[in-house]
């Protein structure tokens, strides 16, 4: 079986430093935000297709909905509300009440404390309300919580030592039963699989990505703030995305018609960039197909 390999988040960090350059003036390196969380992620076109599923329920099921229902015991919610802000839908934790939220965070600190101090690099500052709209903190949970562990490692790692009653964050984890092929976790709730979760991540990101870069290389200048050289820089590092997400997006969503479906949805989701005058003169760059060789 070909498994892909990307490097899934260096697509979106690109785009949002180019969407930041178009909209308020400056070099797509001044600004945006370094994101590097699996920087090098693998998948098969099995879990592409798998992945499916949540990028689908990530674009129709309501932000509220997924929020209120992303638990320990349902990593899969955690991964599609990840994925839908990764799609550009609008974070819906401003909305949960107070004491909702303070509940929230209490439940996740400790894999808040793991997530900041990991090796991933973050280029911004700790908050944990902040945290809470951040695609890739809730990626991280979803890939951490719905991974095959084994009971010590993960009491030990959130600091319970081996007495379940020890913890009082609600993470103990019980040894889990099943053949070897089918592990079950979290009162037997199937895992999320790495492979599936590469697979739907880089898919939505490609997608929002390509969206995006789509509409970069359509918006006039005059509704810009950038000089003609860094227009031009801005145009150049837009086709260079555009035609990087489009190669690994149709990969990673199964398909060139997920793929397609996906890149509408989010076009719908492009915020103040969304709304940029463009020029009717404007000429896309031409996109190459796939190179299925790449996939090892």
């Amino acid at each position: 079986m070909k498994t892909v390999k990307v490097q899934s988040l260096v697509v979106q960090s690109l785009a949002w430093c180019l969407v930041a350059a178009v909209a308020f003036g400056g070099t797509a390196q001044a600004a945006g935000r370094k994101k590097e969380l699996n920087s090098k992620a693998s998948y098969t076109q099995v879990d592409a297709v798998k992945g499916q599923g949540h990028v689908t329920a990530a674009m129709t099921t309501p932000m509220l909905e997924l929020l209120q229902k992303a638990d320990v015991q349902h990593p899969e919610y955690m991964l599609q509300y990840g994925l839908a802000l990764d799609l550009g839908r609008p974070s819906e934790a401003y909305r949960l009440a107070q004491p909702d939220k303070e509940r929230l965070k209490k439940g996740y600190r400790e894999l808040l404390d793991l997530y900041i101090t990991s090796k991933d690099k973050f280029d911004i500052e700790f908050n944990e309300d902040a945290m809470l709209d951040e695609s890739e903190f809730w990626i991280y949970l979803a890939k951490h919580v719905g991974r095959r562990k084994n009971q010590e490692q993960t009491n030990a790692s959130l600091g319970m030592g081996n007495d379940p009653a020890a913890g009082s964050t609600g993470f103990f984890v019980p040894q889990t039963f099943g053949n070897d092929d089918d592990t079950l976790n979290l009162n037997q709730d199937l895992i999320l699989k790495p492979g599936m979760v590469n697979a739907a991540t880089t898919c939505a990101q490609s997608a929002n990505a390509f969206a995006r870069m789509e509409k970069a290389q359509k918006v006039d200048i005059a509704a810009t703030k950038l000089t003609p050289d860094q227009f031009a820089k801005v145009q150049q590092d837009a086709v260079r995305v555009y035609q990087t997400s489009y190669q690994q997006g149709v990969l990673a969503c199964g398909g060139r018609d997920f793929f397609n479906q996906t890149v509408d949805f989010s076009r719908q989701n492009l915020g103040l960039l969304g709304t940029l005058q463009e020029n009717p003169a404007a000429i896309l760059a031409t996109i190459a197909e796939p190179d299925e060789d790449k996939a090892e």
